[in-house]
């Protein structure tokens, strides 16, 4: 097969530039089989496009960006999709089409680069992480000022959604926003969740306790997260554990975030690998009160073989797992977390527990074969429409 991979940033797992966005076309094109022919066509940015990306695509076309200042303006102020201005470019739109007529199917990611799909030829797989509707409506729901604003962006995200062509197979991660999603649309949309690695090495010494969290730390509800646990969960905590030490871990902390920094708090930026976070830590804590989609970094933390503690909206469609404690109230939130730190720990050199997740956790060789799956779906509708219309003009 051969396959159009358009994505609205380099897929990457550039540790301080990329994100959950940029990691799934990553992992899912160095998963594919290698039957698939790939042709990625992206948007240049502050990561280039990884080596090994580049070996396993057949080619690669990266196209420039449109410059801020203009999609601000076209944009409305950023009202009607800046990242869609950014990208849509004549040279975006003649490629999306020239490149979608020359393969089997074409397979776009992420909620700016949607637009495209208007362009492109053929059998047609969407997929955002999380819808941009959906997204807009969590930020106006947490907007402390210019919520009108922030509506009308989810009212204009919304239209623009509803005008995606009706052939495409419409993708998200999350099955409850795959539901919503589906709600707001009135046509199917399929859940894929993603994939997790599975740490591996020892648990790392440590000469106190260790609570950790995890995520992208220029995300306003982990801004909103990392400060519940910094401020109001920490000092519980240390009554009960005063040499109890706090590890805020992730890409591109805001200040606010820098700004919890003190002598138990510690704030990791851009760290390399988030399972070396997890297993030097006694207990994972997720304290979120907003979010959209399922939380990679607490699968992660599990896959670690860590506990972790979490509010309801942070383990959202995720499974029962026996290391994971899903609590509503802080104080129940805080006893768990003083349980953990208090539990004997084991040796420093032996196994995190990783092992024994790894017949348990979701590999992304089991995600790419789902996308792959979709992508031949949408090639089998557009065949069986094909021989419909000639059966229709012969009659």
């Amino acid at each position: 097969m051969k396959l159009l991979y358009v994505t609205e940033s380099v897929p990457n797992r550039d540790p301080q530039l990329g994100d959950g966005s940029s990691m799934i076309p990553y992992e899912v094109i160095l998963h594919l089989p290698a039957d698939v022919a790939v042709t990625l066509l992206t948007f240049s940015g502050p990561v280039p496009v990884p080596a090994e990306i580049r070996a396993r695509c057949e080619t690669v076309h990266e196209l420039a960006p449109r410059a801020d200042p203009a999609a601000f303006v076209l944009s409305f102020g950023g009202l009607a999709g800046l990242g869609k201005q950014r990208r849509s470019t004549p040279s975006a739109r003649a490629a999306a089409a020239t490149l979608s007529g020359r393969n089997d199917a074409t397979l776009i990611h992420g909620p700016h680069a949607l637009f495209l799909s208007h362009f492109a030829a053929g059998p047609l797989v969407l997929q955002t992480v999380d819808p941009w509707s959906i997204r807009a409506a969590m930020d106006t729901a947490i907007a402390r000022s210019l919520r009108p604003a922030y509506r009308l962006r989810e009212l204009l995200a919304g239209r623009a959604e509803r005008s995606l062509p009706a052939r495409a197979r419409l993708l998200t991660v999350g099955a409850q926003d795959a539901a919503a999603w589906s709600a707001k649309l009135g046509r199917a949309v399929q859940s894929v969740p993603n994939g997790t690695t599975v740490a591996t090495g020892p648990r790392r010494d440590r000469t106190s306790p260790v609570v950790c969290f995890a995520g992208s730390l220029n995300y306003a509800p982990n801004v909103d997260s990392a400060t519940v646990l910094a401020t109001s969960i920490a000092p519980l905590v240390w009554r009960e554990v005063p040499e109890a030490r706090f590890v805020i871990a992730g890409r591109q902390p805001t200040a606010a975030v820098q700004a919890l920094a003190g002598p138990k708090v510690e704030i990791l930026a851009n760290v390399p690998s988030l399972p070396d976070i997890f297993q030097g830590a006694d207990v994972a804590v997720f304290p979120d009160e907003h979010g959209v989609g399922i939380r990679n970094s607490v699968l992660e933390a599990l896959a670690a073989g860590l506990p972790v503690v979490a509010s309801p909206v942070a383990a959202r469609e995720l499974p029962p797992h026996p290391l994971l404690t899903v609590e509503a109230g802080r104080d129940a939130m805080v006893r768990k977390i003083v349980e953990h730190l208090r539990a004997p720990r084991p040796p420093h050199g032996t196994p995190g527990g990783a092992a024994d997740q790894a017949g348990t956790v979701r590999s992304w060789d089991t995600v790419a074969g789902e996308y792959l799956a979709e992508v031949r779906a949408a090639v089998a509708a557009s065949s069986a429409a094909g021989d419909l219309s000639g059966t229709a003009r012969q009659l």
